[in-house]
């Protein structure tokens, strides 16, 4: 089955998250949203209807499409039923009418375009802002958990642990876990390959880990928290979702948050996850460009791709950076900070591409990774329509 990921490119509501990525290729819970459709259907190809910026790093299929699916939506096991069960030409449909899959090659997003459509009436969930991506993961961690580990044996917890709670922890190939707390009581506990979680560390499910990461001495860890591969994270974290090659390293708080790619959190740097007033937190909306309510009482960071602060580092409640910032300095910094940003609370002026380009190439070279000609184009772009001038 080949499967196209589609989504409107005009849209701008899951902004920064998504100026680097298409929204298919967010990770929430264990997987990705694409890598979660990819692995249920058993897909032999797959490809992205994506903004034009991004299509060579996440290209669109060259060959007619099997299967076209919102690239915002979560499967559910009776979602998952219904796309599997379309016939040629025959549309999914929320009861909104927004399209949710077509067992059509056509490119169109417009529901209208197909007569034939089944409207799927039970509850899902799509990724629509980008808070909504570590309100969801809870939920996602424990239906990935289930899919990624059914018929798999796990590695055995070693004794010098402490296991509490109902839920499973699985640990794969190569995972190393001693001297630590789990509490599976509220959800399951997933350690990726070659991943560890170091002496001292207290750990409530639901909770993911990805290929590679490391958790630091003694770190704590609250439920609904999903580390993506090769991020390593220190200090205390709660309902916090890492894309990958992300660092917390240390001591400091960061709750309710999402954090892109190569980002950074600087030692000791804290946000606020709820305001004094207990009020409804405001988010920034690139789409209408203002702050808008975002109908949660908690909510942290969303920090685009590329993005770092240093130590100490204060960010406000429902603070948004953008990609290719760099925040240091004492004091809260605006709780908009646009992208390709240098500076804090007593001043930002624009980050320049050539200085940006010079600390990603570095820091890409440590995981042995290129920053490479889709990365710049992709940049180039992002600096030139949405960066600080």
């Amino acid at each position: 089955m080949n499967i196209s990921f589609f989504e409107d490119t005009q849209d701008c509501s899951l902004h920064p998250l998504t100026l680097t990525r298409p929204s298919a290729h967010l990770r929430v819970g264990i997987m990705t949203i694409s890598g979660k459709w990819i692995h249920r259907l058993n897909a032999t190809s797959w490809g992205f209807e994506t903004s034009e910026h991004l299509q060579s790093k996440f290209p669109a299929l060259n060959t007619p499409a099997d299967l076209r699916i919102w690239g915002k939506v979560l499967p559910t096991p009776e979602l998952f039923e219904a796309v599997l069960n379309l016939e040629t030409e025959q549309a999914l449909v929320s009861d909104s009418g927004e399209l949710i899959a077509v067992k059509s090659p056509r490119i169109t997003n417009n529901p209208a375009d197909f007569s034939n459509q089944i409207v799927f009436e039970k509850t899902f969930s799509a990724v629509l802002r980008p808070f909504h991506i570590f309100k969801l993961n809870a939920q996602e961690i424990a239906l990935d958990f289930e899919f990624l580990t059914e018929g798999k044996t796990s590695l055995p917890l070693s004794s010098t642990n402490q296991l509490i709670g109902k839920h499973p922890i699985f640990l794969e190939e190569g995972a190393k876990v001693e001297c630590c707390i789990f509490n599976t009581q509220e959800g399951p506990v997933y350690i990726g390959k070659n991943a560890q979680i170091m002496e001292g560390s207290i750990i409530r499910g639901p909770f993911a880990m990805g290929e590679g990461s490391n958790v630091k001495l003694g770190t704590k860890i609250y439920p609904g928290t999903s580390i993506g591969p090769y991020c390593n994270i220190g200090g205390e974290l709660n309902n916090v979702v890492m894309q990958s090659f992300s660092n917390k390293g240390h001591d400091g708080f960061l709750g309710n948050a999402v954090i892109g790619e190569w980002c950074n959190i600087g030692a000791d740097s804290n946000c606020s996850n709820l305001k004094n007033t207990y009020e409804e937190v405001k988010v920034w909306n690139y789409q209408s460009q203002r702050f808008e309510k975002s109908g949660e009482q908690f909510c942290g960071l969303i920090m685009g791709d590329h993005s770092k602060c240093g130590i100490n580092t204060m960010f406000n409640t429902g603070t948004v950076v953008g990609v290719g910032c760099n925040i240091f300095g004492a004091g809260f910094p605006r709780q908009f900070i646009q992208d390709f940003s240098w500076g804090g609370a007593q001043g930002i002026e624009p980050h320049k591409l050539p200085q940006f380009e010079k600390t990603a190439k570095l820091v890409m070279q440590r995981r042995k990774k290129e920053y490479g000609e889709e990365d710049q184009k992709i940049m180039q772009y992002v600096i030139e329509n949405y960066g600080l001038k």
